[in-house]
């Protein structure tokens, strides 16, 4: 048999004799297109300073924020609660990571595109409950919808691994929220779109514009789960589907953030730190009239019965485990009681004064 017999497409002429690696076009272009994609990484993680570069601030614009290239002084800035410099732009642009409005939902009994260990927040608002999937809301972080007849939103930063659930209505409005794309102590700017004011979710408050310094109410009767614990207790229950009508429904069955949440660095600088416990430890936040309180989730799952009761400036807060997949349900949170599920960083970032339940302070 010939050469060409045993090789029909002459592959072997292909191969050097040294051994070496032949740089097919296919191959030239996939070596380019990975490193685009390696320079496409370090641009999202460092975007302010690739920003500066590419944008450097003029001293013809004469804007307040000028010398502040981070800061897009197209929402209302108004009244600013935080520092200006602490601002930083978390890489896609107003909008370039889309809030969802009015979820489409299906019942959890026929819901085949959510696996057992799927996280979901479960919120449930006057008898109607329904769950968020987390692996969705980390592209949007924010889902606006109307649950038991209340206008809700549902707030996830991946940065901070927090949730929270707010009525959406302050006085006689109610608002929709987009995600800004900027970020301060390494948590999601939200902003309104009544006013294109800033929010922040663990601050609690409307951070510029005319409710400035303002807090929505804080939803109880919520819990970080999984998809199985959930459907089986709330069997009638709906659930948000992966049509979000932005991306096709593959993108929300990858790990996003897996990297990250597998070490205790942060991405973006935070203003005040505690080294008491490490950066990513979790906890639930609590705050009622002027006292903030942290909540370790692993006391609360290892409590008794998996429950503690707390008073706050004599109000009453329980917390409960959330089944055996070391979650948490916001059980009991009195009128006017803030909460949410965060790392340690960004609780005490916001709330310095922080005090801690007994046996937090265990040096985890």
């Amino acid at each position: 048999m010939s050469e060409s017999d045993a090789d029909p497409l002459n592959q072997t002429n292909d191969i050097p004799a040294s051994g070496g690696v032949y740089w097919t076009p296919g191959r030239l272009i996939a070596g380019v297109v990975m490193g685009l994609m390696a320079v496409g990484v370090v641009a999202y993680v460092q975007w302010d300073e690739v920003d500066r570069l590419l944008n450097p601030p003029t001293a013809e614009t004469g804007q307040r924020f000028a010398m502040n290239s981070v800061v897009d002084t197209t929402f209302d800035l108004s009244d600013l609660q935080i520092p200006e410099a602490g601002i930083r732009r978390g890489g896609p642009p107003k909008d370039g990571i889309p809030a969802i409005t009015d979820p489409k939902t299906a019942a959890v009994g026929v819901a085949d595109f959510m696996l057992g260990d799927d996280r979901v927040v479960g919120v449930t608002v006057n008898g109607e409950s329904r769950a968020y999937p987390i692996k969705v809301l980390n592209y949007h972080e924010c889902y606006n919808d109307v649950l038991g007849g209340v206008p809700i939103a549902v707030i996830f930063c991946p940065l901070c691994d927090s949730v929270s659930v707010v009525d959406r209505r302050l006085g006689d409005k109610t608002y929709e929220f987009g995600i800004s794309g900027m970020l301060y102590n390494s948590n999601v700017l939200l902003y309104d779109r009544t006013d294109d004011a800033l929010w922040t979710q663990v601050g609690f408050i409307a951070v510029s514009g005319p409710n400035a310094g303002e807090s929505l109410a804080h939803l109880g009767g919520w819990e970080i789960t999984t998809f199985s614990e959930w459907s089986g207790a709330r069997p009638g229950s709906t659930v948000a589907t992966l049509d979000t009508g932005y991306y096709p429904p593959a993108r929300y069955e990858g790990a996003a953030y897996a990297g990250y949440f597998k070490t205790d660095q942060l991405m973006f600088p935070v203003e005040l730190s505690d080294s008491r416990f490490m950066n990513k430890y979790p906890v639930v936040g609590v705050v009622i009239g002027e006292t903030a309180k942290a909540y370790p989730v692993d006391l609360v799952t290892g409590a008794p019965g998996g429950r503690i009761e707390d008073t706050i400036e004599g109000q009453r807060v329980v917390l409960e485990s959330a089944g055996g997949t070391g979650s948490v349900r916001i059980s009991e949170l009195p009128e006017g009681g803030k909460v949410l599920h965060t790392f340690w960083f960004a609780w005490y970032a916001f709330h310095p004064g922080t005090e801690v339940y007994a046996g937090i302070e265990r040096g985890l």
